[in-house]
């Protein structure tokens, strides 16, 4: 009979069936710092699409806002400019005033006729503005206004737009 010695591999690596506690920290390690800079990426990301959609709301506000001055200036009966405020007679007899408030950033529609109305708050976020009239005299002496110039600049973060519009009443076409 034959007696057979157990065979003793000497190749501890072919023994090994799993991974050790030192390469499961390290590949630990190496994700905890992959997702960590995945997760920076994406609220850095966050936050820059955030802050664009501030400043596309506070802008495109400012654009209606402006064209909507314009346009009723184009139509209305009579209008007066001042640094802050341009007031105005609408087509329709109203009495409007659209004001830059000085302590904030609002440009705000003020109705005159109904003094319980509130302050109607049509775009914020403007950090300069500009309300110019340029005027004519005619014969009898009287100044009228002739065209009405309005510059908002709408900033938000460092992202910032100027926007310029000019209207004549129409009105004010027949002043000689």
């Amino acid at each position: 009979m034959t007696l057979h010695s157990p065979r003793i591999d000497r190749n501890p690596i072919r023994k090994r069936r799993g991974l050790s506690l030192i390469e499961v920290m390290i590949s630990l390690a190496i994700s905890a710092m992959l997702l960590t800079a995945v997760a920076a990426a994406f609220t850095a990301s966050s936050d820059a699409i955030e802050i664009n959609d501030q400043f596309f709301r506070a802008s495109q506000s400012a654009r209606v806002s402006l064209n909507q001055i314009l346009s009723e200036i184009r139509r209305c009966n009579s209008v007066s400019v001042s640094a802050n405020q341009i007031d105005m007679i609408t087509a329709a007899d109203d009495d409007r005033s659209y004001i830059m408030v000085p302590a904030s950033t609002t440009l705000k529609l003020r109705t005159n006729d109904i003094t319980t109305d509130p302050d109607y708050t049509l775009c914020g976020s403007v950090t300069a503005h500009s309300f110019t009239a340029d005027t004519k005299v005619d014969s009898a002496g009287i100044s009228h206004v002739v065209r009405v110039s309005v510059t908002l600049t709408v900033q938000v973060g460092r992202n910032s737009v100027r926007l310029t519009g000019s209207a004549a009443p129409r009105r004010a076409m027949d002043i000689q």
